[in-house]
């Protein structure tokens, strides 16, 4: 289609020819020749370069909300072009850049840096190439399927897909105050001189309790042993998202970017931590990227969480429950999972604001722990 520019000279045009027509005068005929030429000049340098275009698009195959992400365009084109405008990304999440000369048969590439909007999980959609040509009269565009989209570490995958993390925020110091006694908590067995659990016996060293040489072996040996005891394995802690169907995609999001900085600040620790929920039955993700890709792609299917808890608890970790809807669903025994103290031992409550300060002041989460619709979550 015409430019303001091509318009402009196809107005022109038509009024020369009328001209020329009522004067009878040749040489407006010529300039009026001209501009049609001119005209279709602009529109074959426009169209005719977008005909044999190959495209390839490139990005990582994780990213993280609200934090830019690059993404690497390269064209090749049979009859080279000038000015072109390409448009890449996923729906929500795009770009554009020009790139002012392609060279026929040699590649030109381009960086265009995209901003995820929100969590998930997408593919890249085609790119779009616009051209103007150099006469800028008309403006073509073409929608180009691109290949080897999607790459990890300089390689290629063909699956064109990008998971976007959900974003975190920093854990203040007043959360962590709460958090640190049930992450250590969950720390691994130790061994030790106290009698706890008999772990095995080794040499004796200076410093070692008499009354904990074993004697028989020491008789057998002939060289003093002394017992080794190692303190109990205490389970560590799960983070689990509340996926309870009946929210809605905000409330979800502010929940996920809850967990997920809680999540972050455990490992942070060097916690025993995994990240659990409920979906068909209980899973749960130890490492952090799988369970940043679990979170990325989470979406409320699960029952309330009064209901699964007790199947959750059955891991022996002290849970702690990122809520999105309270005040709602069965509590085993009776009455309902609330902001009022409810929550069983073993359970450290992470309420939603908004649940917060609707809850009767006579008791908020034994935890004092809240978030906010962005997921920053503080100490009550």
């Amino acid at each position: 289609m015409p430019t303001r520019e091509g318009t402009a000279t196809l107005l022109l045009a038509g009024a020369v020819f009328l001209l020329a027509t009522n004067l009878a005068s040749g040489l407006l005929f010529v300039l009026d020749a001209l501009l049609v030429s001119l005209l279709f000049v602009g529109a074959a340098t426009a169209h005719v370069p977008l005909r044999r275009l190959h495209v390839e698009q490139r990005a990582p195959a994780r990213g993280v909300e609200g934090v830019p992400l690059p993404v690497e365009i390269t064209l090749e084109s049979a009859r080279g072009g000038r000015f072109f405008v390409v448009e890449g990304g996923w729906s929500g999440a795009q770009a554009r850049a020009l790139v002012p000369h392609v060279v026929p048969g040699v590649r030109a590439t381009v960086d265009l840096t995209v901003v995820p909007t929100g969590r998930g999980r997408f593919l890249l959609d085609t790119v779009s190439v616009a051209s103007r040509g150099p006469l800028g009269l008309f403006a073509a565009r073409r929608k180009v399927p691109s290949t080897g989209r999607v790459g990890v570490s300089g390689q290629v995958s063909a699956s064109g897909g990008v998971t976007v993390w959900p974003r975190t925020r920093p854990v203040p110091s007043g959360v962590m105050a709460h958090l640190i006694p049930v992450l250590e908590g969950g720390s691994s067995g130790a061994r030790t001189r106290q009698a706890e659990d008999l772990h095995g016996v080794r040499d004796y060293r200076r410093g070692d309790n008499p009354a904990h040489i074993h004697w028989r072996s020491s008789a057998r040996r002939g060289a003093l042993v002394v017992r080794e005891f190692e303190r109990p394995v205490t389970p560590g802690a799960a983070i689990v998202v509340d996926l309870d169907r009946r929210q809605s995609a905000e409330q979800l999001d502010a929940a996920v970017r809850a967990a997920a900085s809680l999540f972050q600040a455990a490992l942070d620790r060097e916690a025993d931590v995994v990240l659990a929920g409920w979906e068909e039955g209980a899973v749960q993700h130890r490492g952090r990227e799988a369970a940043m890709d679990w979170l990325a792609g989470v979406v409320p299917c699960s029952p309330p969480v009064a209901e699964v808890l007790p199947q959750l608890a059955a891991s022996g970790r002290h849970l702690i429950v990122v809520v999105a809807i309270t005040g709602s669903g069965s509590r085993p025994g009776g009455g309902s999972w609330s902001g009022g103290g409810l929550w069983p031992a073993g359970v450290t409550p992470v309420l939603p604001a908004v649940q917060v300060a609707g809850a009767s002041a006579g008791g908020g989460p034994a935890s004092g722990l809240v978030y906010l619709e962005d997921g920053t979550v503080q100490a009550w």
